[in-house]
């Protein structure tokens, strides 16, 4: 493994249930130990409860703003926020208000980038 520059906008793209991922390191990147994937998610994008087994789930907010939920918690982020969810427990994000939100997703180890690559719709390489 070695490092690497991913530049701005660089990385391959893929449209998943209405947001657009843009892969900054892969799970293959890394040994499987982390994903960092750029999202871009539409006003109203609801994510439905899931559940990651055995994946931490991250997000740090660049625009926009998401509520959602962490177990029983309720959650609400703006720009500059962070968001931890811990593996094995259910979750839900929505974006909230008149615009999208751009969000940093990194998950660890790294399992759902494979998911956005095989269920999203390839939009090629940015």
């Amino acid at each position: 493994m070695s490092g690497f520059v991913r530049v701005a906008g660089a990385g391959e793209r893929y449209d998943l249930d209405g947001a657009v991922f843009t892969v900054k390191a892969s799970g293959a990147d890394s040994e499987g130990r982390v994903a960092v994937m750029e999202q871009e998610a539409p006003a109203g994008l609801v994510v439905p409860p899931h559940v990651h087994d055995g994946e931490d789930e991250m997000f740090y907010v660049l625009a926009g703003r998401v509520a959602g939920h962490c177990g029983a918690e309720e959650l609400g982020a703006g720009p500059g926020d962070f968001l931890f969810l811990p593996r094995d427990v259910e979750h839900a994000l929505r974006v909230v208000g008149d615009g999208p939100a751009r969000l940093l997703t990194i998950v660890g180890p790294a399992v759902f980038d494979r998911v956005v690559a095989e269920q999203g719709t390839p939009l090629g390489r940015a």
